[in-house]
């Protein structure tokens, strides 16, 4: 990502310095953000809310490795009969353990990600999946370990000095490892369902909503982050970045090279969003940002370089976003309703 972004699709240079700050520290308050951006924090406020307002980027939350170790993480791939394909994304985009659903071009028509809580992936397969008329064939991929996560992507609009205050603001805990195990009740529930609708939620509102106070609220959130369960994350529209084109590789990598992954791979390798250790022929999941689909091979040929012991065997370009990471996505692009998390 070129370290000169400009004015693009409605976010000044300015508003991308802040999203950039809430990349890394998405939960800072704006009395902190002011001091390290030289912005009054009224100003980064309305600008933040001038900017969510508009749909081009939100802060939510994802599963870390605590919670992910709770639950069934999974990327379905379903054939659709071709009258129904919208149809199908619709009635998914209302089941609360569907995170993602995309459009790909490729053998299937639909690529779901899917957060189920508990055993009940089985119960969203066959009785969900299974109850919907348009869908004709499922495959499915469970995800066996995350090795790269979307809530350390970041780019960089500010100076080297900025981001390293920012990342001492949040400093976030190694992705690969999960905190201690906590048991997870009804408030904590309820508290996840209002970071998923906005991951910036202050304490006292939360406290509100779970009915507990606002320093219990506080202790239970940062429980949460601390321990690896959740990560918070500030997501911007792909095209207010230029990278306009997503698109899905699968690989294969031995278990033993994947122990040896790079930790600090991500900063070479600024294309790729996520990358997880899944089931199948192809035990790797990755998704990448492009700026145009003929891009892919030169970007497919720079990650093989940095990851030993890598090979990429399948490739979809995304066609169509319904829906991201709880968020619908309007045929513009843009975010727009969202759905609170199921997990």
């Amino acid at each position: 990502m070129t370290n000169n972004l400009q004015e693009i699709d409605g976010l000044t240079e300015n508003d991308l310095e802040l999203v950039n700050a809430l990349q890394l520290a998405p939960r800072a308050s704006w009395s902190d953000l002011s001091v390290i951006l030289g912005v009054h924090a009224t100003t980064l406020a309305r600008r933040w809310e001038h900017i969510t307002n508009a749909g081009l980027a939100r802060i939510s939350i994802a599963p870390g490795p605590g919670m992910a170790a709770q639950m069934e993480m999974a990327f379905i791939e379903l054939t659709c009969r071709n009258s129904q394909v919208i149809q199908v994304a619709d009635e998914l985009f209302k089941d609360h353990r569907t995170m993602t659903i995309q459009f790909i071009a490729g053998s299937a028509h639909l690529l779901v990600t899917v957060a189920a809580p508990g055993q009940s992936l089985a119960d969203f397969l066959l009785t969900t999946i299974g109850s919907l008329d348009g869908v004709l064939h499922y495959s499915v991929r469970t995800v066996t370990g995350q090795l790269m996560d979307a809530s350390n992507w970041h780019f960089r609009a500010l100076p080297p000095a900025a981001m390293r205050k920012l990342c001492l603001l949040a400093s976030k805990p190694d992705p690969r490892e999960g905190g201690v195990r906590v048991a997870m009740d009804e408030i904590d529930q309820e508290i996840l369902r209002s970071l998923s609708i906005s991951g910036r939620m202050g304490f006292k509102e939360i406290a509100h909503r779970a009915g507990i106070t606002p320093p219990a609220a506080a202790r239970r959130v940062n429980r949460l982050i601390e321990g690896n369960y959740i990560n918070v994350r500030c997501d911007i529209v792909r095209h207010s970045l230029g990278r306009n084109v997503s698109a899905v590789f699968w690989g294969s990598m031995s278990p033993d090279d994947i122990l040896l992954i790079d930790r600090n791979i991500a900063a070479e390798l600024p294309e790729i969003r996520i990358m997880v250790a899944v089931t199948g022929a192809n035990n790797i999941h990755m998704v990448v940002w492009l700026n145009n689909p003929s891009e892919s091979l030169a970007v497919e040929r720079k990650i093989l370089r940095a990851i030993p012991g890598l090979t990429i065997d399948d490739r979809r370009i995304v066609l169509r976003t319904f829906k991201y990471n709880g968020a619908r996505i309007t045929e513009s692009g843009l975010f727009g309703e969202v759905l609170p998390v199921g997990f």
